[in-house]
């Protein structure tokens, strides 16, 4: 996943009680710790607020996907880099590398979003100010 411009991953350490019974880390907990990302990347970008649940307009997510590459076990440390792959006219699509603390790949992540009108609940365009926020960080392809 290459941008043209790059943030520092979201970095953290597996609870147990994100382990299964085989000593894993729990399938659904990774889409958990894609989000925190997403909102880590956000904020780091200043676009929170354009995200807030009270404003003019909210993101339904539309698909969530994980592709698991190696298991991730409790405590280990993993870092979670996280940008835009892809701007639509109402959606935006953020991908994600899962990486173990020596790099080695976890998993990858995709989630798209598409962007709703509060007021009508119909799909509408990502506002300029969400797409021109997110144009210099967005990946040259899906997760790799």
């Amino acid at each position: 996943m290459s941008a043209t411009t790059s943030i520092p991953p979201f970095v953290t350490h597996i609870p147990f009680r994100d382990i299964d019974m085989h000593g894993h880390m729990h399938n659904a907990a990774y889409l958990s710790y894609f989000e925190g990302a997403i909102s880590d990347f956000l904020r780091q970008v200043g676009l929170s607020s354009e995200f807030a649940p009270d404003g003019a307009f909210v993101y339904h997510v539309r698909k969530a996907g994980v592709t698991f590459e190696a298991p991730t076990r409790y405590e280990d440390k993993i870092q979670i880099f996280c940008a835009p792959g892809h701007l639509g006219r109402s959606s935006l699509r953020f991908d994600g590398r899962f990486l173990g603390a020596d790099g080695d790949l976890r998993a990858t992540a995709d989630v798209v979003w598409i962007c709703v009108d509060r007021s009508t609940g119909t799909p509408c365009n990502l506002p300029d100010i969400v797409r021109d926020g997110l144009a210099p960080y967005l990946t040259a392809s899906g997760p790799s």
